[in-house]
């Protein structure tokens, strides 16, 4: 299900928080404000919860699959993908954990971060 900007549930942000726990900078509540402001997308299937951003790339219009959290679902990104290229994206990407690679592996990786603490 795609939430519209108005019809985004109160228990969103808690269902998403445990993707945020990832995050050294990203917060869960900065994101569903977005989503509330049109600026991001929520979808939800079952217990599996996933905020996206259209986003312009150099490629063309993307849909980048910022953050899930809950039972995967690889039916609910079927169906962001779905809406994406209905309104003319051209490709779909995530960035994430190594297991988020093994759950979709139609993907292919084009980048890895890494880091150390100094």
């Amino acid at each position: 299900m795609h939430y519209t900007p108005t019809t985004i549930p109160a228990e969103a942000a808690d269902a998403l928080r445990p993707a945020f726990d990832y995050s050294d900078d990203q917060h869960v509540d900065d994101w569903i404000t977005l989503c509330k402001e049109d600026k991001a997308q929520l979808w939800r299937l079952n217990d599996y919860w996933l905020i996206s951003q259209v986003v312009r790339t150099k490629r063309g219009l993307a849909i980048d699959l910022k953050f899930s959290a809950g039972v995967y679902e690889p039916a609910l990104i079927d169906e962001a993908n779905a809406w994406a290229k209905s309104i003319g994206c051209v490709w779909s990407y995530f960035s994430g954990r190594p297991g988020c690679a093994r759950r979709r592996p139609d993907y292919r990786i084009r980048s890895v971060t890494a880091d150390k603490e100094l």
